[in-house]
């Protein structure tokens, strides 16, 4: 896109006086990211930078200036409340640094009329990426893999934090290592999961679920678990659940019960429908839960966590 219009930052600009800026290795409609170079520590960095396509626009040809210039109207005020959640997201994900499974924050700034969030740069490729070329992952090589972001996850809900958009598009696996990384917090948001408090609605097809599509949809830890099984269904099987909303009226989902070549025992097939139950009642309910069930272990700790 960057190509067609120039929005995106020229390579070899500073940026802070620290950071420079690389080639585009992501862009969506809110923000783009760049690998970059941290000069000051000599290390290789992502960069990501909000700018939202709907709010505003910047023009980069010919000029010095890399400002983003807001629409008129109303977009000003969407505009600063998206800059309001992107920090949210840095404070966040900030939280977290020392989660083997979870990005890390390194710097946040302001600069050209919007911020930009500085994290370790990840040498890898996005899960979905990865099935895609490589097809479905084998059992007990997913479940060892996954051990980190479970551990994560439950973390960041023990913190009463929901990331509410778990998918594989938003986790990265260093090749190298067959690590998991969870990415992308955007739609992350501080919540008490005991209450009924709405939120706003994130999707991500087929990996959803149904309270997230309801306006007074009581999300929580449950939501999480969803998004997780669902993305371990893709990793085992290399296709795309069906989206929550459709099973609600017909669940055509094939059980991984009935998948042949899925080298799981009977009880880790179970575990991972269970976590995938349309409803939320009859949903595992936690992070804590879910590792139970898969693992067949007692309900882990951080200290006790094999």
């Amino acid at each position: 896109m960057c190509e067609s219009t120039p929005r995106c930052l020229p390579e070899d600009i500073m940026l802070n006086e620290r950071y420079k800026i690389g080639r585009v290795i992501g862009e969506g409609s809110f923000g783009i990211t760049y690998i970059g170079k941290d000069l000051l520590l000599n290390i290789t960095v992502a960069i990501k930078e909000y700018f939202p396509l709907s709010y505003g626009s910047r023009d980069v040809r010919g000029r010095d200036d890399y400002s983003i210039y807001i629409y008129h109207g109303k977009n000003s005020e969407l505009y600063n409340k998206g800059l309001s959640d992107f920090y949210s997201e840095a404070t966040i994900l900030s939280q977290f640094h020392s989660l083997d499974g979870i990005v890390s924050v390194r710097d946040f700034f302001y600069l050209n009329n919007t911020a930009y969030i500085v994290m370790d740069y990840v040498d890898g490729i996005t899960l979905k990426e990865y099935v895609r070329k490589n097809g479905a992952i084998k059992g007990p090589e997913a479940f060892l893999m996954m051990k980190s972001i479970i551990r994560s996850l439950k973390k960041i809900h023990d913190a009463k934090i929901l990331h509410r958009d778990i998918s594989p598009d938003n986790i990265l696996i260093r090749i190298k290592e067959k690590q998991l990384v969870l990415i992308d917090f955007g739609s992350a948001r501080e919540k008490n999961v005991m209450t009924d408090k709405s939120l706003t609605v994130t999707f991500k097809r087929g990996y959803t679920s149904e309270e997230q599509y309801l306006r007074k949809g009581r999300q929580g830890s449950w939501s999480d678990v969803y998004s997780l099984c669902a993305t371990m269904y893709f990793m085992l099987t290399g296709k795309e659940p069906n989206e929550s909303i459709e099973r609600m009226l017909k669940d055509r989902l094939v059980p991984l019960s009935e998948i042949e070549n899925i080298d799981l025992t009977k009880r880790q097939k179970q575990a991972i429908m269970h976590g995938m139950s349309i409803k939320a009642e009859d949903r595992i309910q936690s992070m804590d839960e879910l590792y139970s069930e898969l693992y067949n272990k007692k309900r882990f700790s951080f200290n006790i966590l094999t």
